[in-house]
């Protein structure tokens, strides 16, 4: 295996590890099939992935792979605790930290395909604790160990996360977090930083302290707004620092190091065929973080200068990736359902093992000497920035010249920032030298004591409390049951939004809470019941109730449209619902799409019986998603309906769900991966919305509730058997949505090219004619084709008055869709607006047919795409502003509560006209 010691030579290629777990439920109850195996070799190891379609085997060979899906099936590799991760990876990684090399550990895959559980492991199960805190026990193991007086060690944590780039700190209390988050600032020695809470700790239990508040703070937070904040990056910082002094009390060394532990959000595919119904935009801050990671990668590994500017992981990171040692972990799915999210990851893996960093040591006889060394070469190179900018820009004009400006403004006032910024580094490093042990456990202890006054209403036992209580349920088994409220007896506890005149007891204030939402009584004889109030979203076992409901242990609750909670009964477990397991957020999830899956599959003309398990799952998840995004469009007063569909996907023969879309007049249909993207953008509207009380205001087109992106339109198939023959084609081609309808038609041409790369015409008994009687004639040899894009006639749709649906549009294709290296090849956007652009494309290829290009020309398709955005003239027009609205109705109001006091008797203040009868 390759070898990770702290001896390693500079320049050393970064670690990669793969590790397979075992089935989830959705797995075993989609029937998945295990596709995945594991080999460890002399040197290295493979790991092996099998296409359940095609039964084709591919292996890619990694530092490490662990197996920790079964411990008894054979021929799949040896199993992998976590123990043994530790060992073979967290023990070589802790070594060189301890040395003074910065460390970097990334855990990267889908959703969950077990990263968290790798770094981080099961909470309150010893064995199965992750490197995270397995790393931790072991430097302050080492650290009591340490018998020389004149060595002083010490450790700090921090822990951020990063959302939609912005930038949370994970250990301070959500209500005091800036809105917009926290600013990274760039320092002379460790890159960009971020000024969030520093928490000293003396042993284990402090730092153990700090994550249990950190997953508290992603927990509450996944309620708060929505289930997809899990999808943020989440960024442990562990600062450990080792002091040596003479007898004399001078210091003669200090060795310091970052340890950062890195748990990527879920890498989900893409289609790489593009089919999604949408094109990504490059600010999508969703997609940036692992799209700029990606790219400075590649850029690593091709010896080029990777712009970690383009987000705010890849700048915290800067530092660590381009001094010290990186080793990612690749968690994988092994399951039949998850192969192309899993093939993505291992492909994503090789990638990365192609980078080398070098490392170098932390270790300095005079720390704050070297900080003013590094400060003044940071101050030369940023002048150098300047200096070459300024240089450049004289031999400008025009717009490039404006452009140089302006990227030499930002330069001048990034340098003015920095200095200011280095200045007081300066002075917090002499704090820090001189704060002393006393001082370090005070900042402590202030710490823990804002911990204490964060989270209204939770138990202080934790797991361990006695009374009734809920637990939260969440989709990450890091962040489920990890907030515990009780129900004191002879108390009614109030739930519901924030209410200065009748606040209650628990405070939810996310989506789909109202204020007095519902009550949780537990009475002085032992029963607990739940009371919803006002017509509120309150559910018991998937049903909504409406009123007084007993609650028995196990049950499950849904309150608004995110807070899902298990009702425990300790001391009662005997007179609940009596499962063997305590139902988790999937088993709640399921429960809740149950009694409204049936219309939904009624209306796309499918039965339950029909569908394949895992289309069930998505339908369900579906569910709970559309309702969210209803409930968005409502509050914020957008002309938007949303409503789950199934539909068979044209190219797989496949039923999928995909959601329809109506804005204004215009229907839509937005696949799946498309809907979530945009209702996590919809949920960071509403979020702001929550915290100012205003609409939100989008720049031109980054508006989620409005389509303005390009869009795919359709496709239109066009066969290949006349290029197998060499002989000329022209069609024209229905164009044909994701979902089966009929947009128009596009005139297209494949024109074979005869020896000279010339496309004809060609006399009859013209040598130059290309033609084959044959296919197989063509093996072995390159052939050149012509193809063109003419023109196009989209359908006139009465709907939307005299105009074209789209404008802006343009035709894409490939010539090998299964060609992932291949570039899309475009014509230009057509301005026209008309129902028949035209393009007038002509592209000429060159390809050498192997017996895979034989069959692709013989039996394949080149699939042309239609792309377009939605006309200016049919979108949603602006509704006003609800506000107004409210505040017309109040005046209205208040002027019929004028007239009615006109009525009234001035003696009795009865109604005049009861008085005269």
């Amino acid at each position: 295996m390759a070898d990770l010691s702290v001896g390693a030579e500079e320049g050393d290629a970064v670690q990669v590890a793969v590790r397979m777990r075992v089935f989830n439920q959705r797995e075993k109850t989609a029937c998945a099939d295990r596709i995945v195996r594991m080999e460890v070799l002399d040197k290295g190891s493979k790991t092996f992935i099998k296409d359940p379609d095609t039964g084709e085997e591919r292996d890619f060979k990694y530092d490490y792979s662990f197996q920790s899906h079964s411990e008894t099936e054979q021929g799949i590799g040896a199993y992998a605790t976590q123990e043994t991760v530790m060992q073979t990876l967290g023990i070589p990684v802790l070594n060189a930290a301890l040395e003074g090399r910065n460390i970097s550990l990334f855990a990267y895959g889908q959703t969950g395909a077990g990263k968290s559980f790798s770094m981080l492991g099961k909470v309150g199960v010893p064995e199965l604790e992750g490197i995270i805190p397995r790393s931790c026990r072991e430097i302050f193991r080492r650290i009591d160990n340490e018998t020389n007086p004149l060595i002083t060690q010490t450790v700090d944590i921090q822990v951020v996360e990063i959302y939609c780039e912005q930038i949370n700190d994970l250990l301070a209390d959500r209500k005091v977090w800036p809105a917009q988050g926290h600013k990274a600032r760039l320092t002379a020695k460790f890159g960009y930083v971020v000024d969030t809470i520093t928490k000293p700790c003396f042993n284990f239990d402090d730092i153990n302290s700090a994550m249990e508040f950190a997953d508290k703070n992603r927990s509450v937070g996944s309620h708060a707004l929505n289930p997809e904040s899990s999808r943020a990056h989440t960024i442990y910082q562990i600062n450990y620092a080792k002091i040596t002094k003479n007898e004399n009390g001078k210091v003669v060394e200090t060795v310091t190091a970052k340890l950062n532990l890195i748990d990527l959000a879920g890498s989900e595919r893409t289609d790489s065929a593009g089919t999604s119904g949408q094109m990504l935009k490059e600010g999508n801050a969703i997609n940036l973080s692992l799209t700029a990671l990606g790219g400075c990668i590649k850029a690593l590994s091709e010896n080029k200068k990777p712009n970690f500017r383009d987000s705010k992981l890849t700048l915290l990171l800067q530092a660590s990736m381009t001094n010290g040692k990186v080793i990612m972990i690749a968690a994988l799915s092994p399951a039949s359902i998850c192969y192309a999210e899993t093939l993505s990851t291992l492909k994503f893996a090789d990638r990365i093992k192609q980078v080398k960093i070098k490392c170098g040591k932390n270790v300095s006889a005079d720390p704050v000497a070297e900080l003013k060394k590094a400060m003044e070469a940071m101050r030369l190179q940023m002048q150098q920035e300047i200096d070459r900018l300024r240089e450049g820009g004289a031999s400008l004009e025009g717009a490039e010249k404006t452009a140089q400006m302006k990227e030499m403004e930002v330069r001048m006032k990034e340098q003015k920032e920095a200095e200011a910024a280095m200045r007081a580094d300066l002075q917090k490093k002499l704090t820090e030298l001189q704060e002393g042990s006393e001082g370090r456990r005070a900042r402590a202890n202030g710490i823990n004591q804002n911990w204490s006054k964060a989270f209204q209403g939770l138990s202080a036992a934790g797991a361990d409390e006695k009374a009734p209580h809920f637990v939260n349920l969440n989709e990450d088994p890091r962040l489920a049951e990890t907030l515990v409220y009780p129900f004191p007896q002879g108390q009614t506890t109030t739930i519901g939004r924030s209410n200065p005149g009748n606040p209650p007891v628990l405070e939810f204030n996310g989506m789909g809470m109202i204020k007095d939402h519902c009550g949780v009584e537990h009475t002085e004889d032992g029963e607990v019941f739940l009371i919803p109030q006002n017509d509120s979203r309150t559910f018991l076992n998937g049903k909504k109730i409406s009123e007084k409901t007993k609650l028995v242990h196990q049950m499950r609750v849904w309150l608004g449209n995110n807070y899902a909670f298990r009702f425990n009964f300790p001391g009662k477990e005997d007179e609940g619902e009596g499962k063997e397991e305590n139902p988790d957020y999937i088993f709640a999830s399921e429960e809740m799409a149950e009694a409204n899956s049936a219309a939904i599959l009624a209306s796309s003309g499918s039965a339950q019986s029909d569908l394949p398990p895992e289309l069930n799952v998505k339908l369900a998840e579906s569910l709970q998603k559309v309702q969210q995004a209803t409930m968005i469009v409502s509050d914020l007063n957008k002309d938007i309906t949303f409503a789950p569909k199934i539909y068979k996907n044209r190219f797989t023969g496949e039923d999928d769900v995909a959601v329809y879309v109506r804005i204004g007049v215009n229907e839509l249909l937005w696949r799946w991966d498309k809907f979530t993207t945009r209702l996590i953008e919809m949920s960071n509207a509403w979020q702001g919305w929550q915290q100012s009380g205003e609409l939100p205001k989008f720049e031109p087109d980054q508006d989620p509730f409005d389509d303005t992106e390009h869009q795919l339109i359709g496709e239109a198939d066009v066969w290949l058997q006349s290029l197998a023959n060499m002989i000329e084609l022209q069609a024209d081609t229905g164009i044909l949505t994701p979902f089966g309808h009929v947009e128009g038609k596009i005139n297209v041409e494949i024109n074979p090219c005869d020896k000279n790369g010339d496309p004809g015409p060609w006399d009859d008994d013209s040598e130059l004619d290309p033609f084959v009687d044959k296919p197989e004639e063509l093996l072995d040899t390159d052939i050149q084709f012509v193809v063109k894009v003419n023109h196009m006639v989209l359908e006139v749709n009465l709907a939307h008055g005299s105009g074209c649906k789209y404008e802006k549009t343009f035709v894409r294709y490939k010539f090998n869709m299964g060609d992932e290296e291949e570039e899309w090849h475009s014509t230009v956007q057509d301005e026209s607006g008309t129902f028949t652009p035209k393009y007038h494309f002509e592209k000429k290829h060159k390809v050498h047919v192997d017996q895979h290009i034989l069959k692709h020309i013989t039996l394949g398709r080149i699939v042309f795409q239609v792309w377009g955005k939605l006309a200016k003239n049919i979108r949603p027009p602006v509704r006003p502003d609800p506000s107004t609205k409210r505040n017309e109705l109040e005046a209205i109001q208040k002027e019929i509560d004028r007239k009615k006091k006109l009525l009234l008797c001035p003696h009795c203040d009865k109604d005049l006209v009861q008085v005269s009868e």
